[in-house]
């Protein structure tokens, strides 16, 4: 039986690995993004979006030339990423210092093994009862003989929320494939550090149930306007509470 219940409303919950992760980090971080909040945008997210798009490009159509790296950078920021590039306004020389540090990740990128690649950037998801839609995009999938495995990369150094983001696309893989991934990998190209797990039919009805719970939570607090418990940790710099968040820049103080 699923642990999901029917939403009858207007309006469908969207449940993004995002929100997932959120979630477990800080409850009231991940109703904000609900209600609108979201991080500012950033240099980082630029370089770790652009980073992304390479790693695809490398993927489906083949290496890039050293000559050309630079203008195949401009084209994916003018075909994909330009609302982020406006946004930060950024000078020349921002760009320029962009575009360097992806090419770091990218020299990182070509050395991990691509054996059985099937497709970069997959959509993944379902509506497993009314009103919920579960949607996640997965970085790369592959297959060998012991079947799929999901990869995920990641352009910083932090992993810490890593197991639950393969947690979520191993149970939107089930919602969309009917079966579950027989290998997660999340790989930092900055440090090299890798987590790989092999979850089970268990593991996915684990994850489930967390879902499930924490729609009803953000649901409820949704309808009454509250406000949900604030967890404090590394993750609060980022945080667009972090202002009005005592937990947060107290947490910050201590972490220096």
């Amino acid at each position: 039986m699923s642990p999901f219940k029917p939403i009858v409303s207007a309006e469908e919950f969207p449940v993004s690995a995002t929100l997932y992760v959120t979630y477990l980090k800080c409850p009231q971080q991940a109703l904000a993004r609900l209600q609108g909040v979201y991080p500012a945008p950033s240099k980082a997210l630029l370089r770790g979006s652009l980073a992304h798009r390479i790693f695809a490009r490398h993927l489906v159509e083949g290496p890039i030339p050293d000559a050309e790296f630079v203008q195949v950078c401009k084209v994916e920021v003018g075909t994909h990423l330009s609302r982020q590039m406006t946004s930060l306004a950024l000078k020349a020389s921002e760009f320029r210092q962009i575009t360097a540090e992806v090419t770091e990740l990218y020299e990182t990128f070509k050395l991990l093994p691509v054996e059985g690649f099937v497709d970069a950037e997959v959509d993944v998801g379902s509506r497993p009862v009314q009103g919920v839609v579960i949607r996640g995009r997965v970085d790369a999938v592959f297959r060998d003989e012991d079947g799929v495995r999901i990869a995920d990369w990641k352009t910083g150094a932090y992993l810490d929320d890593a197991e639950a983001q393969l947690e979520f696309y191993a149970m939107a893989w089930w919602h969309t494939e009917g079966s579950v991934p027989a290998t997660l990998e999340a790989v930092s190209l900055k440090t090299g550090e890798k987590r790989v797990s092999k979850p089970g039919d268990d593991d996915v009805q684990t994850t489930e149930s967390r879902v499930a719970e924490m729609i009803t939570i953000l649901r409820g607090a949704m309808d009454g306007r509250a406000e949900l418990s604030r967890r404090a940790g590394p993750h609060c710099t980022w945080c667009p509470l972090l202002e009005e968040c005592d937990e947060g820049r107290v947490a910050l103080e201590i972490l220096g």
